[in-house]
């Protein structure tokens, strides 16, 4: 099945694609989606995601409003997972 990336996420595939070329690990999985959700819309970053990993939507929309619902990351890991993104283009990301 080949996967259909809307355009306006396409950017941001791209983005999560380069800093994580193998797939996202389990310890980046809730810090990314904080980082991100805090700059796009729950529906927009649940689509992306869903997508890069080949999961259900309905899944990955529950994890993003449980990460927005309780204060389980530490500022250590999303911290660190910001740099790992600057080297893929965060930075210009963030400026479209």
């Amino acid at each position: 099945m080949q996967l259909t990336i809307p355009p306006h996420l396409q950017s941001t595939y791209k983005l999560i694609q380069c800093a994580f070329p193998n797939g996202i690990e389990a310890q980046d999985y809730e810090p990314l989606l904080a980082l991100l959700g805090e700059e796009m819309s729950d529906r927009n970053l649940t689509e992306v995601i869903a997508c890069y990993l080949g999961k259900e939507y309905s899944v990955v929309l529950n994890d993003v409003y449980r990460v927005q619902s309780i204060d389980i990351l530490k500022a250590e890991a999303v911290a660190n997972l910001k740099n790992n993104l600057l080297s893929c283009g965060y930075q210009q990301w963030l400026e479209e």
